[in-house]
Parts: structure tokens; sequence; C-alpha cells
């Protein structure tokens, strides 16, 4: 079934950026409890002294009237990445929110990284994991999240949000993308705030049970619809009452205020004041997405839309697009190994494979970033693979991953080498 992720937690999504934190200390941690505390010490506890600037200042003071911040200021790692700092060249992230709480460090690492499929549950990175932390942060990144650096790590650069989009869809597309086609349809290029996105979520959760409500064949599905019904009449009741106005308390009850770092992380708004945001040039692009998704509901069955028509065949072009103003061309069979050979020479693992569908994420981002104007749908490189191998065998293996959701390649040689 389609639907993973239980409502709560798709409207209280924090900062993507903290999913490389994780990543960057997967070997020091192997439960939650030690993740967090981990986590919790490097990027809140720890403090560092940095020079007095005014603006920041002010935010600080405003987040703890008691802070003492003359002549210099001890800041969190965290919030010197949210907020930033001039005369250190450290660039605050676009939104100035997110930050993680006290307690926010326990709910996030038992959340996100896993709910993005990018940790196994001891904390080791798992193949799509890798993509991110081997082949997209640089050693400069992994060292940020314990002192200070000028590349803000919490600032996703292109191949990072490409990456964070492909994953969102991938585990719930079937909310995300509809939430953003109606916030499109409503605001088009104008500013909404986070009530404006609150209210649009009781009608949506609506659409997810009418469409999905014939696909629950499974207890664990009907649980799920059962969580969504739960969760729209909760967040009805908070409306009407207006909880919003009772104080911040719990990001677990505020449904009525859903979280959109996520959208400025990976391009598709901006902040334009607090609490109010609007799309960026890339977002009013996501169209293209949204109106693909509706047009395959009316033909596919509806658990199959998300992975089997835009992940698998829309993807990668629509990013190539709405990503950059050059102009993409499909990949040939004969560019075919070429164009996976340098993302396949970073991932592949100890027996010399690797899945499909990360290598193949990483090699459109490797060949968005060094210039080469080319790109490949999933759907197309299942194909070549297979053509690939019927031409010569000896320049690929490949079988059948032991879900049976995804290839397993091993690249023996590229065609005008000798192998390996």
């Amino acid at each position: 079934m389609a639907i993973r992720w239980v409502s709560r937690s798709r409207l209280s999504m924090q900062r993507l950026g903290f999913c490389k934190a994780v990543l960057a200390s997967s070997a020091l941690a192997r439960t939650p409890g030690q993740m967090a505390d981990i986590l919790r010490t490097r990027l809140e506890e720890q403090r560092f002294s940095v020079p007095y600037d005014e603006a920041l200042a002010a935010l600080l003071k405003e987040l703890d009237k008691t802070t003492e911040l003359n002549p210099g200021i001890s800041i969190s790692l965290q919030k010197l990445y949210i907020y930033g700092h001039p005369s250190m060249v450290i660039p605050g992230h676009p939104s100035r929110t997110g930050w993680l709480s006290r307690l926010g460090f326990n709910e996030y690492v038992e959340y996100l990284p896993h709910g993005l499929g990018l940790v196994t549950g001891s904390y080791e990175p798992t193949d799509m994991g890798l993509v991110l932390s081997q082949g997209l942060m640089s050693p400069d990144q992994h060292e940020a999240f314990s002192h200070p650096s000028t590349s803000n790590p919490l600032i996703l650069g292109l191949g990072e949000q490409i990456f964070f989009l492909y994953n969102l869809l991938a585990v719930d597309g079937d909310f995300l993308l509809p939430f953003c086609g109606e916030l499109l349809n409503r605001y088009g290029n104008g500013s909404f705030n986070y009530l404006d996105a609150g209210s649009l979520v009781p009608d949506l959760i609506d659409d997810l049970l009418n469409r999905f409500s014939g696909s629950a064949y499974t207890q664990s599905d009907r649980r799920q619809l059962q969580t969504l019904e739960k969760a729209k009449q909760q967040i009805l009741k908070n409306i009407e009452g207006k909880a919003e106005e009772q104080g911040s308390g719990s990001r677990r009850e505020q449904t009525t205020i859903p979280r959109l770092e996520w959208l400025v992380d990976i391009g598709a708004a901006e902040r334009v004041e607090s609490r109010t945001w609007r799309f960026t040039e890339a977002g009013l692009k996501l169209t293209e997405l949204t109106q693909a998704y509706e047009a395959e509901m009316a033909k596919r069955y509806p658990e199959n839309v998300m992975k089997d028509a835009i992940l698998d065949s829309w993807f990668s072009g629509f990013v190539s697009r709405a990503y950059s103003d050059k102009v993409f061309q499909n990949v040939g069979k004969e560019q075919f190994l070429h164009f996976l050979w340098p993302a396949y020479s970073q991932l592949v693992g100890v027996g010399g494979y690797s899945l499909l569908r990360p290598l193949l994420l990483y090699a459109n981002i490797l060949g968005m970033n060094n210039d080469q104007s080319l790109f490949l749908e999933y759907e197309e490189a299942t194909k070549l693979l297979e053509e690939t191998y019927q031409l010569d065998p000896s320049l690929l293996q490949y079988t059948i991953d032991r879900y049976n959701t995804d290839y397993q390649i091993r690249i023996e040689r590229t065609p005008e080498t000798s192998e390996r």
C-alpha cells in the first residue's frame, strides 16, 4: 500500500539536513537513545564562542531572555547554522527555522532518517543512505556536525535537494504531491502562511481515504486508514478550537501548523517573512508532477502511481527541467554503462553489486553536476540493462534484489575497456 506514514509525521517534518548529521554519526550509535544523545551533545549542548553580531544577538535574546551575549556569543552548532554568522562567513538557513528542541532529538532520530529509508534499525546506512553520506556529502560536511564550518551542512546543495525530493516522494508522495498541487492551485506565485497550508489537510486526507480504501488488503493497511481518519478528526477539532492560539505546545498536537521547512530545503519554496512562504521557480514547476500524478490516477491502480509512473517514468526528466536551464537528452544504449560508471565506482559494495534505483538517482545527480546534459529514467534503465546484457554478457551481471523490488547490478567493464 502506498500510504506509509501517519499524518502527524507528515505534518511535523523537521529540517532535512539533520538526516546528514545522523549519517555522519552512524558509526557511533546503534540505538535511538545513543543517536539522540550524540546529536544533542554535538548540535545543542556543545557551545562555541563566536564574535558578537547584533542581529544574531537579537535572535538569541528572543529565544532566551537570560542569554548573556557581550562581549562574545556562546551558541550551539545548530543555531549557528540556522541563523548564520556574517563575520564568520557562515550563511544562515534561508528559512531561519527548524532547530531541534531538547526533546526533539529523540523524535527526530526515531522517525525521519528511518522513514526516508536512509538507515537501518541499527543506524547503518542503507544503499540509499550511502548515496547521501558517501556520494553527496563531502568530508568537510561530515566534520561540520562537530565543529563550525563555512559550508553550512543544513543548506542543501542541488544534488541533495534532488536526492531528498526523490526520497520524500518515494515514501509519502501520495500525500505530498496533492498537498503541493493544492497550494499551487490556490496561491500560485503568491504567498501563503502555515494556517493556509494546515487548512488544506483534512480534505487531502479525505482524498487519500477515498483513493486507497480499495487497496487496504491487509490489517496493517486498514490500521493506517483508521489512523488517517482519526488524524483528520483531530485536525478539524484543532482548527475549530483555534489550537494554534493556545501556545506552541507539543508539535504532535499542533496539527493545524504543518511544518514547511522541507519545501525550503528542496528549493521549492522560500521564506517571505515569519511563517509565510511562496513557491520558487523550481517549486512552481511542481505543477508538472502534480498534473502527471492526477492523470495517472485515472489510468492505474492508486498504489502503483507514485512508483511506477512518477518515480520510474517522470522524475529524472522533471528535475532536469525544474532544477536546470539546460536542455537534457535521454541516455542511449551506447552511453548506458558510461553514464552509470562514475556513480557505480563510488557506491559499489564489497560483493561488487549495487542497487539500481539509488545508483541511477546518483548517476542522474552527477550528470547534472558534471554538465553532461543527460538523464535516464528508471523504466528505460531496466530495458537498457537487459539489452546490454543480451548483447554482451561480459559487460555486467544483474539479479533481482531479495525484496523483489529492484535490480542489483555489477558492472564488469565498460565497452571499450578491458575487464577489471
